[in-house]
């Protein structure tokens, strides 16, 4: 047998050196050393098979190499590793791909060859020999089994294909493919799943997906929490345009931003369950989930907002209430903070009040300092109690000082005190009068 291999390779190996030239049997025979008959033989298999074409020439036939690719020269072309073996587990061929995994440099060395003897990793495994050897016999086996390489930790997925030759007799293919990658992205993904699930469970946030009718088609445990639900039933029977206040903006645009839950509304129409009442303020995100047929389903995700958003109320409502009495109040009102470590005091703001008394306006003083714009202030005095309110937060009353030293110029006493802001604030009275009366009272004396 394995001379016969060794013979049909060495009559297709010397048509390959001789292409382009078309050869003669009785050519091919005196110059092989091969009786004629032998060689014939040899070439009406090769035909068949192929890997030779036949031009007649008179009463002669002559032989060239195929210039088509042969039907078993295409398994070169494939990265898997395939080996057609005989009923006697011999190596009748192998591709490329066989070669280089095994690092067999000729295939004279491997046709004819018995694949249980040759001490390859893979085919040495008993379950492996048992398997193929149970397909040769028309026994039942195992269509396809997974290999991992011990030297190498490769994963082969193995296939076993029973075929038979062109002469009748029943041989075996075996193809081995490299699926190590593939198992490696099945785990990353098993674990990116397994990843998700535990967001999906543990994440504070609701997360909801619905269908593009709005049925509500799974939800996360926070689901259930942040909108008073205690079992998944009632959230599925609900209509997730019908829950939030917002449904045809939900329902037309899916935009991201703020919706709003009247509880008491779920209640009243029957629409859901819940232990919630009030209205509730959510920061929701909606997420189109890709399907074979387009995005037919969505994700939202949304988080409890309503504290955050009732302090902001709370806080709109204390800042307008702040500005209404700074700007209309009659007393002035100046507010700073201390800059070059207390050396100086940065304006920060001036009511309406301020500049009148001072005659300034409040564009030309804004984030000035305090003692160059009115040099004439007492600046050891008022930078001592400024100081003293800052570190210790205590408030104090300023005796009356001018801001400008001339006789029209007012003379103010002063409130100050710390804000929580770090900023200092100042009211200030003008006691001008209060003061020319008594002069005037004590001079009459």
């Amino acid at each position: 047998m394995e001379e016969y291999q060794e013979k049909l390779v060495t009559v297709r190996e010397y048509l390959r050196e001789k292409s382009p030239q078309k050869l003669s049997i009785s050519s091919i025979s005196r110059n092989l050393g091969i009786n004629r008959g032998t060689v014939a033989k040899y070439l009406d298999l090769l035909l068949i098979n192929g890997q030779v074409t036949m031009t007649p020439y008179g009463k002669s036939k002559l032989y060239t190499i195929a210039e088509r690719i042969p039907t078993m020269s295409l398994f070169d072309y494939t990265t898997d590793i395939i080996v057609v073996m005989d009923s006697g587990a011999r190596i009748l061929m192998a591709n490329k791909s066989f070669f280089s995994k095994f690092d067999i440099l000729k295939e004279k060395e491997l046709v004819g060859t018995n694949i249980f003897k040759m001490g390859l990793g893979i085919f040495s495994d008993s379950s492996i020999q048992k398997n193929i050897q149970r397909m040769i016999r028309g026994e039942k086996y195992l269509h396809e089994m997974q290999h991992i390489d011990e030297k190498t930790n490769q994963i082969y997925s193995i296939k076993f294909i029973p075929t038979v030759s062109l002469d009748g007799n029943k041989n075996s293919m075996i193809t081995l493919r490299d699926i190590t990658d593939q198992k490696q992205t099945e785990e990353a993904l098993s674990i990116s799943d397994e990843k998700l699930r535990t967001i999906f469970k543990k994440v504070p946030s609701g997360i909801l997906f619905f269908n593009e009718s709005g049925n509500i088609i799974n939800a996360n445990g926070a689901s259930l929490h942040l909108l008073g639900v205690d079992n998944f039933r009632d959230l599925m029977q609900t209509n997730l345009f019908d829950l939030f206040c917002q449904r045809e903006r939900i329902k037309s645009a899916l935009i991201d931003g703020d919706i709003i839950c009247d509880f008491g509304r779920l209640k009243r129409e029957n629409i859901m369950p819940t232990s919630k009442s009030g209205i509730a303020y959510f920061e929701a995100s909606f997420a189109p989930i890709s399907s074979e047929r387009g995005f037919q389903e969505y994700a939202l995700i949304f988080m409890d907002i309503t504290a955050e958003k009732m302090a902001k109320k709370e806080l709109k409502f204390n800042e307008s209430r702040y500005r209404s009495f700074f700007n209309d109040t009659c007393t002035g009102v100046l507010i700073y903070q201390p800059v070059d470590g207390g050396d100086d005091f940065l304006i920060n703001d001036v009511n309406h009040a301020l500049e009148v008394i001072l005659q300034v306006k409040k564009e030309d003083i804004i984030r000035k300092k305090l003692f160059v714009t009115f040099p004439d202030l007492p600046v050891v005095s008022v930078r001592q109690a400024l100081n003293r309110v800052n570190s210790t937060g205590l408030p104090e009353v300023v005796p009356p000082l001018q801001y400008v030293t001339n006789e029209t110029s007012p003379w103010l006493t002063h409130f100050i005190f710390k804000l929580p802001t770090g900023e200092i604030a100042s009211f200030m009275i003008d006691i001008s009068r209060e003061l020319r009366e008594k002069l005037t009272s004590q001079k009459i004396r």
